[in-house]
């Protein structure tokens, strides 16, 4: 099966329990004179889930097909909380990217997670990705495109995602 349809068989079913598994952040720390954008207080609440494709007690299974489900976990590593900027990148084979750079709290939740698992996230309650990548203190998921990448930073930060 090709990835693109792996991936459309797992965004309807995944959005719709994830959504559930949001809950209300509060409040964002902020680094002045950053140049990635800064998420604003009031901005759409982003939030990484663990996944794997292997059963774990504790996860929500998550039916993809008739054969396949993967388990994700019922609470964030990371949440509107753990972000200090917001910014969209590109990789060095035009993929395009979210880059949430974390706080110490992000970062100590991102490395405290099992290497061997892979990441869910949720932008205003709705799958955004299911491909996540760790970096130094940020975390980055990959999107569609720049626009896509344009349109959820501006969610998450709106009075700073002009560029």
């Amino acid at each position: 099966m090709k990835l693109s349809r792996k991936v459309a068989l797992i965004v309807l079913p995944l959005a719709a329990v994830l959504a559930g598994c949001n809950s209300m952040k509060t409040g964002t720390e902020s680094s002045p004179g950053t140049t990635a954008q800064t998420p604003a207080a009031k901005g759409t609440a982003v939030d990484v889930f663990l996944a794997s494709d292997k059963v774990i007690k504790s996860y929500r299974p998550v039916k993809l097909s008739e054969k396949q489900t993967i388990y994700v976990s019922k609470t964030p590593i990371i949440t509107r909380a753990n972000l200090t900027s917001v910014d969209r990148v590109r990789d060095s084979q035009g993929r395009s990217f979210v880059k949430l750079s974390l706080n110490s709290a992000g970062v100590a939740a991102l490395n405290a997670a099992p290497k061997d698992q892979g990441y869910a996230t949720t932008v205003g309650g709705q799958l955004a990705s299911l491909t996540g990548i760790r970096q130094n203190n940020d975390f980055l998921f990959m999107v569609r495109d720049d626009q896509v990448a344009g349109s959820v930073v501006q969610a998450i930060a709106p009075k700073t995602a002009a560029k």
